[in-house]
């Protein structure tokens, strides 16, 4: 039980800046476990310092994936980034096809993936679309059964 050990505990969180949670996983216990032997040995904790990216605790690689299952990538300085408050990630299925056409897309511009795998960002199975009106009306007509399915990309 490392975590009992006041020394031990102040080097792993104060000095090597250990996060609760990396303390807690190599104590194979709780975080409010280790949160509570803080408490009792008066050592304060650690002030957010509001850095994002790989600085930021709780940094994965700079690689999400949304409620939806869209992939987003971090990537500061796009114009297609989300703005604050939240970190700048863009759409990996957006950096493709920008990386395909050698541009930035316009915010008009709206990528559709064939297959229909949202995760699937393959330049083969994407589509690009001049605005989402025209990509909700290739669905809608899809449903009617007015016009065939796409099944190649128009990047490549």
């Amino acid at each position: 039980m490392l975590y009992t050990d006041k020394t031990w505990l102040l080097t792993m969180y104060q000095e090597k800046g250990l996060s609760l949670s990396q303390i807690a996983k190599i104590c194979d216990v709780s975080v409010a476990c280790i949160h509570k032997y803080l408490v009792r040995f008066s050592i304060p904790r650690r002030k957010f310092c509001g850095q994002g990216g790989a600085k930021c605790g709780k940094w994965k690689g700079g690689k999400t994936r949304t409620k939806q299952g869209y992939i987003q990538i971090f990537c500061e300085g796009h114009p297609r980034a989300r703005k604050k408050p939240y970190a700048p990630y863009v759409p990996e299925q957006i950096l493709v096809a920008e990386k395909i056409l050698r541009r930035y897309l316009s915010k008009l511009e709206y990528i559709h993936h064939i297959n229909e795998v949202k995760d699937d960002n393959r330049p083969e199975n994407l589509y690009l679309f001049p605005t989402n009106t025209a990509h909700s009306r290739y669905h809608q007509k899809l449903r009617k059964g007015t016009t065939e399915p796409i099944i190649e990309s128009n990047l490549l």
